[in-house]
């Protein structure tokens, strides 16, 4: 199996066998993003022009304060506030033209409102992660398609969370091999949910007295697995 530039995130998520697959993409993703807009990219007129106009949502925001880089952070917030502040005066002004909104303004509230909505429907982080991710998912069919080794490991994997399921699902609605693919990923999540019931099934009988000298099984980790499987996203430890 000859790895390439555009396979490696796919094919080293698969072979991780920590979870689901597509979530450990999109970690990694996230990640790099994170790590690029808190790097040289701040500095970079195309990504703040960017970074100034949608901003970023709550969960990032927080990610990247988390971060070391306040500074880096300091700057896109400022550049972001100052085209915030000089849009919504001019606003409330009355310095914007109605034409720009396509229909009657009806006053501030209105024009503001779809300003800020607007302003704040997006996330640069997400919007990056999730082109990204798109191409990933293609990469992932064309693997699938590939056959060989490719398809085995990929027919192999202990399976998804619910969300990533789901993408997968609406994904092979238009791919060539549908029914195979979708044969394979119906006896994945088969094997996959009935066992984690099980799991589930067991931790609960543990706390029964009954059962308090029984092994635990597989059962230790079955609540974090749940959440892992129902939620998407992976566990911090």
């Amino acid at each position: 199996m000859r790895d390439h530039i555009h396979t490696i995130p796919v094919l080293d998520a698969l072979r991780d066998p920590d979870g689901c697959a597509f979530c450990v993409m999109e970690r990694k993703l996230e990640n790099d993003c994170l790590q690029f807009i808190l790097g040289p990219a701040y500095m970079e007129d195309d990504v703040r022009m960017e970074t100034n106009k949608v901003g970023f949502c709550k969960n990032h925001m927080q990610a990247m304060y988390k971060e070391q880089n306040r500074l880096g952070l300091a700057l896109m917030l400022h550049t972001h506030m100052q085209k915030l502040c000089k849009d919504t005066d001019t606003i409330i002004n009355g310095k914007l033209p109605a034409k720009l909104f396509n229909k009657d303004p009806g006053g501030v509230s209105p024009r503001l409102k779809a300003y800020l909505s607007k302003t704040y429907d997006g996330c640069y982080v997400c919007k990056r992660v999730s082109d990204t991710f798109a191409r990933y998912v293609d990469t992932f069919f064309y693997l699938w398609n590939k056959g060989g080794e490719e398809s085995k490991l990929i027919a192999t994997q202990e399976g998804y969370c619910l969300p990533h399921y789901i993408t997968l699902l609406v994904a092979a609605e238009t791919r060539s091999n549908r029914d195979k693919f979708l044969d394979m990923l119906y006896n994945t999540w088969q094997k996959q949910a009935h066992k984690l019931e099980e799991d589930l099934d067991w931790f609960v009988q543990k706390f029964d007295h009954r059962n308090a000298d029984a092994p635990w099984k597989n059962s230790k980790d079955a609540v974090p697995r749940a959440i892992a499987f129902l939620s998407g996203g992976l566990l911090d430890d």
